[in-house]
């Protein structure tokens, strides 16, 4: 997690696809066989959001919403559903406030219990994506609420929140998990993939997306706000640009489960850009490389979401817990 530059600070202000054998897609242009042929697997940018096509210069943007910090809630870790003498879980809350209101009690802390709870999980399994998709799609909990003789503090609300985003439909995903073995691509997702994300979503959607923040076997999703980056070409060969970016994303690790706000955390990578020179000078991509420590350490995958959701296009993976009565609590404020 920290082999790179990462700088925290505060701001106030499910995909594995894998792909087998290859179909022959070679670049067009006149330099076509400068670059090796790549699967349209790993080309769908281009298919989304049409030719990527580049000009010397810094250049920033920043997504119409900010999304919000929250604890990710490890799989190992049993606050969700486990008081502990001091505290009632988010679950258990949830489940006495479902009692109140229909006079059955679901069940959904004792099954988040029996389903989910895994103490021998991996230390970076958790609810990273859910927090990711949740904190773009929704409006951050800010205050405590006390609905009948039950009180929710802003991590309770968090967390039933999240729990309602592990599933959600319209999705689309860009890049494809690296899960450590002979089948799956290293450097995917390319680094003109991930810059014509970059443009088509955040630049000219003004939109905040997931990424998963390096190619390593663990999933690590920051939902990304804001970018800058700066294009130089190379002034021994124009059909190149040598380019740094930085990214801007909410990070997950927070002091408190009653956070507000965004804890920014921010990313470098560099890579190059290579292309065919239009007659106006600008630069229409081809392919990418990795350069620098991004070789090593550069975005899995990224994920883009839809522009909103309905209640029935998300839901948990505990089936106890129902989006209507989570929408309940969260619409008090």
């Amino acid at each position: 997690m920290t082999k790179f530059r990462v700088f925290v600070v505060s701001f106030i202000i499910v995909f594995a696809n894998v792909a087998c054998g290859r179909d022959s897609e070679t670049p067009k242009g006149a330099d076509a066989d400068r670059w090796p042929a790549r699967s349209s697997t790993f080309t769908s940018v281009e298919a989304h959001y049409g030719p990527l096509i580049i000009q010397d210069g810094e250049f920033e943007a920043e997504a119409e919403v900010k999304p919000w910090s929250s604890w990710w809630y490890p799989v190992r870790d049993s606050y969700l559903f486990e008081s502990d003498g001091t505290r009632v879980s988010p679950l258990e809350k949830y489940d006495r406030f479902v009692l109140a209101q229909s006079g059955k009690n679901p069940g959904a802390a004792a099954y988040e219990r029996e389903k989910f709870y895994d103490r021998g999980a991996n230390s970076w399994e958790g609810l990273c994506n859910a927090w990711a998709i949740a904190s773009i799609m929704e409006p951050e909990p800010k205050k405590a609420v006390t609905l009948g003789n039950v009180a929710f503090g802003v991590g309770d609300q968090k967390a039933l929140l999240i729990k309602s985003y592990e599933k959600i439909q319209g999705s689309l995903s860009f890049g494809q998990r690296y899960n450590g073995d002979r089948t799956s691509h290293f450097d995917d997702l390319y680094p003109d993939q991930l810059h014509g994300l970059l443009v088509g979503e955040l630049f000219k959607n003004g939109r905040a997306f997931v990424m998963d923040k390096d190619p390593g076997v663990p999933v690590w999703n920051t939902p990304v706000w804001k970018a800058q980056y700066q294009i130089q070409r190379d002034p021994a060969d124009q059909g190149i640009a040598h380019v740094t970016t930085w990214l801007f994303g909410a990070s997950p690790f927070v002091d408190s489960y009653d956070f507000v706000g965004t804890l920014t955390v921010v990313f470098e990578y560099t890579y190059d850009l290579m292309g065919d020179v239009l007659p106006d000078g600008s630069l229409q991509v081809r392919y990418g490389i990795w350069t620098g420590t991004s070789a090593d350490f550069h975005p899995d995958f990224a994920t883009i979401l839809p522009e909103s959701i309905q209640r029935d296009d998300r839901e948990s993976l505990n089936s106890k817990l129902q989006t209507f009565y989570v929408d309940k609590i969260l619409r008090t404020q």
